[in-house]
């Protein structure tokens, strides 16, 4: 074992053995760094790539795109192109004082070039930052001039009335937003939450 370790240490001071060395250690990290830098983006996404200071490049990478990206510095951010379905269910205040729980389902999508705004608004899951920051204050809005009997007890063209009012609301915001959002396939149904939790 000791003369291995010898001839080991008396190979290292050759000095063409060192430059080799030094070559390949250089070249291997070199061709990792590259491997690691390359991202692809994925198929039905938009790409986007932020620093780790959350500064976005101006650009915006088209699906099955190969990108470079510095690693440990960049990071790939696919955002998704296809109509995303979201359900969002809150309760909310209503005229005379009682929740009345809201149950949303909407198609939502955003426009490719304004992607990086819209991800800087809403985050990656645009739809439910929408749903979260904007549609909920809609909804509050319109629940709040009503009383529960009626959202929940009203007649069949009171309740669709106040659903169009929102739908109105959530695509005027949608519009303003940026995000393409499918009015026709929107759901909103107003129930009791007593009712659900027996």
């Amino acid at each position: 074992m000791a003369s291995r370790s010898e001839r080991i240490i008396a190979w290292l001071k050759v000095t063409n053995n060192q430059k080799n060395l030094a070559r390949f250690v250089g070249g291997m990290s070199f061709c990792g760094l590259t491997l690691l830098s390359m991202k692809r983006v994925t198929p039905g996404h938009v790409g986007l790539i932020e620093d780790w200071q959350g500064t976005l490049r101006p650009y915006i990478y088209d699906d099955s795109q190969l990108v470079l990206a510095i690693p440990f510095w960049h990071r790939l951010i696919n955002m998704r192109l296809i109509p995303v379905k979201k359900r969002y269910i809150k309760e909310f205040k209503t005229k005379d004082g009682r929740d009345v729980e809201v149950r949303l389902v909407c198609r939502l999508q955003p426009k490719v070039h304004w992607v990086p705004e819209i991800y800087y608004k809403f985050g990656k899951d645009y739809g439910r930052g929408f749903l979260e920051k904007e549609a909920s204050v809609d909804i509050s809005e319109v629940v709040k001039q009503r009383t529960f009997a009626e959202l929940v007890k009203g007649s069949e063209d009171d309740v669709e009335a106040i659903v169009e009012e929102i739908n109105q609301r959530i695509s005027d915001a949608c519009n303003f937003h940026k995000i393409k959002i499918a009015k026709d396939e929107t759901s909103i149904v107003f129930l009791d939450p007593e009712e659900d939790d027996e």
